[in-house]
């Protein structure tokens, strides 16, 4: 019986175009993948360390979510590629990974160490440094001759001092991160405050909430050192801040009632803290201003200000 003949095995050539197009489409896919695993390990770790009383009014879930969304938001409106608005979202999400300082290391490089071994091995050299880059730096406002050479650091910095710092809203956070500084409690007994009187913790929440408000208005409004396309945010951002610091400065009583009730809380044992975004929603105002305050921070809260923000960001064409 005569052998059947071989098949051969017919391979189909791809055309180089379909490859390219292929590895588009690869690379498209992978990115959001990418951010949905950072945005479950984010999301498990923060929730693990809030359990544990670990995390503060200022630096929490709700803050590197915000953060995040801002980023990507940022580098949407400049750049029509959705792998940086991704890699954006991604630094955004881990850029507080490390919340403990050390006299050798800031919180920002040991955030950004943490997180690079992780990033190395599945993003490759160039978004890895980039992301890890802007995590680094994110403590500092780049120089104007900076901007726009790693958009993903602009954005992350930005996001984390402009957008996600909305005036109103910081205001009490601001007071409830006061409370809970230790180095500020230490001050207070050397300025013989008594936080275990009303009067004592009204004088402290005013002085630390005051100071620190002076001390963020000389460091993040010069517009000198800002972009000139964000100078109209910024300026509406830091109005909040002025008003915040005017109120204090003349002791306006629904402000410092505001800023009292969020020192307080901040006050308390870490696992007896409520979530920042509680407070504000219990806090009830008791003048014209501090509810002024108080809508503006949940309006912020619920994603209303967005557009507000757009409109007042004028991207270079």
């Amino acid at each position: 019986m005569p052998a059947k003949p071989r098949r051969v095995k017919r391979t189909r050539k791809v055309p180089p175009q379909a490859k390219q197009q292929h590895r588009k489409l690869s690379a498209r896919l992978r990115w959001p993948k990418r951010a949905k695993i950072i945005e479950r390990y984010i999301r498990m770790t923060f929730n693990r360390l809030a359990r544990e009383g670990k995390l503060s009014a200022a630096h929490h879930l709700g803050h590197v979510e915000r953060v995040s969304f801002y980023a990507g938001k940022y580098v949407e409106l400049l750049s029509k590629n959705p792998a940086l608005q991704i890699q954006a979202k991604i630094a955004g999400l881990t850029h507080d990974r490390i919340r403990y300082p050390t006299e050798q290391i800031s919180h920002e490089e040991a955030s950004a160490r943490f997180m690079e071994s992780l990033f190395a091995k599945r993003y490759g050299e160039e978004a890895t440094k980039r992301i890890t880059t802007a995590i680094a730096k994110h403590g500092k406002l780049p120089a104007l001759s900076e901007v726009g050479r790693n958009v993903i650091r602009d954005a992350v910095v930005f996001a984390d001092k402009f957008f996600e710092a909305n005036g109103a809203y910081i205001a009490f956070r601001r007071a409830m991160f006061m409370g809970e500084r230790k180095d500020r409690r230490e001050e207070a007994r050397r300025k013989g405050y008594n936080l275990n009187t009303t009067e004592g913790r009204r004088k402290a929440a005013i002085d630390f909430t005051l100071d620190e408000t002076e001390k963020r208005i000389a460091r993040f409004s010069d517009p000198s050192k800002i972009p000139k396309f964000l100078h109209p945010f910024v300026k509406y951002q830091v109005s909040w801040q002025i008003k915040l610091r005017d109120a204090l400065q003349r002791r306006e009583p629904s402000i410092v009632n505001m800023v009292t009730y969020l020192f307080e809380e901040g006050l308390k044992p870490g696992k007896e803290r409520r979530p920042l975004d509680e407070v504000i929603k219990s806090y009830k105002p008791i003048g014209k201003l501090d509810a002024e305050f108080k809508r503006e921070a949940l309006r912020y809260l619920n994603g209303e200000l967005w557009e507000e923000f757009v409109k007042r960001v004028k991207v270079p064409k």
